[in-house]
């Protein structure tokens, strides 16, 4: 279950699950939401670190790749004392509906007070969604799709 004080793309809208995916268009951008490691009362670097977790919501159909950069940094809008803690970059064939792109632990690194996402589609992309938080453990990669036997 996705909490929402962990949730980088969280954005209330109509209190349903869809408020859980950020919409990414063709520009760079930041996450809806910084996550505060001291407020939520995280310790990363103990023995059982939270994951990250990064899906796609909706298909991306015409960006040759898209990049994510795990940040961190001293204010809650992102652009101060900024460092990068992870990034992953992924063509369009990985972006397709429900892939699990990230479902990793954080490791030790000098974290800030904010945590959040850099998001960066090379060329332009048309829309589609994300949804990325912080997990007390790994999500499956099971994607909920229907899936036709072989012969039926």
């Amino acid at each position: 279950m996705i909490d929402i004080n962990l949730c980088f793309t969280y954005a209330y809208s109509a209190g349903t699950y869809a408020d859980f995916f950020q919409t990414v268009t063709g520009a760079e951008e930041v996450s809806t939401n910084a996550i505060n490691l001291d407020a939520a009362g995280i310790r990363i670097g103990g023995s059982k670190p939270p994951w990250w977790i990064l899906r796609v919501g909706t298909v991306f159909a015409t960006c040759v790749s898209m990049e994510f950069k795990l940040i961190t940094a001293t204010a809650a809008d992102l652009t101060t004392g900024v460092k990068v803690v992870k990034y992953k970059r992924f063509v369009l064939a990985n972006l397709t509906a429900g892939a699990l792109l990230v479902n990793e632990p954080l490791g030790h690194f000098d974290y800030q007070q904010f945590l959040g996402l850099e998001i960066t589609p090379f060329t332009q992309a048309t829309t589609g969604t994300i949804v990325s938080y912080l997990s007390n453990g790994p999500e499956t990669a099971v994607t909920d799709i229907d899936v036709e036997e072989a012969g039926s």
